[in-house]
């Protein structure tokens, strides 16, 4: 009798966890797994969204820069039809901008380039430049434009703020009207304020990428008596 108690107690000691203690054990790792898992994709989705807010403030940056390194160098254009030049802004509204400047010029040779920004149908910002050739003493641009994609899409390409704010030399705010700067109103610019903003999408409740820079336009003064 002894011989079978013994047995018997080697076999109950044997006989592993009970279902309850399975279950038990199987909800508490479940439970431990989700949260690993939250953590992890809450983790992956702050990484994804700081991504792509870098990657926006780099496409603002660079729309800024190239359109800034424009203006900043933009001049008025003599021309042989008239003792007055063409004004360094020859067609501006809120949304679009034609100059002539002198960016990226050689210092030995300066030579102007016609630039115009406008913006493609998905809000890209597009960029047009036309070389400089001589005619006598004067600049001419007839040749093809070389066209690329600066960057984008631009979420202000219309309504306020406006992308291209014009003012004249006292400060004042110039408006364009419905076909843009008239001739006077050109004359007069003499700083230009861009507005660059970017949905920061799609990162929900994140506010756009913005940048504002006010550029002056100091070769206008050139040769001027003030």
């Amino acid at each position: 009798m002894n011989l079978i108690r013994r047995a018997r107690a080697r076999a109950a000691d044997d006989s592993g966890i009970s279902i309850t203690e399975l279950l038990v054990t199987i909800m508490i790792s479940t439970i431990v797994l989700a949260a690993v898992g939250t953590m992890f994709i809450n983790i992956g989705l702050v990484t994804s969204n700081a991504n792509r807010t870098i990657e926006r403030n780099g496409i603002a940056t660079n729309i800024m820069d190239d359109i800034t390194n424009v203006i900043r160098t933009a001049a008025n254009n003599p021309i042989s039809t008239s003792i007055d030049p063409d004004p360094a802004l020859i067609a501006a509204t809120t949304s679009s901008l034609t100059v002539y400047s002198f960016v990226n010029t050689n210092p030995t040779q300066p030579a102007p380039t016609k630039v115009r920004f406008t913006f493609d149908a998905s809000g890209n910002l597009v960029e047009e430049r036309w070389t400089a050739t001589k005619s006598g003493s004067y600049w001419v641009f007839t040749g093809t434009a070389v066209t690329r994609t600066v960057g984008g899409p631009v979420q202000n390409v219309t309504g306020t703020p406006a992308f291209f704010t014009y003012f004249d030399s006292s400060g004042a705010l110039v408006t364009p009207g419905s076909g843009g700067l008239t001739l006077s109103q050109r004359k007069a610019i003499s700083s230009i304020t861009v507005t660059v903003q970017i949905a920061n999408q799609p990162t929900t409740g994140t506010a756009p990428i913005e940048l504002i820079n006010t550029i002056g336009m100091p070769n206008l003064r050139l040769g001027s008596d003030g």
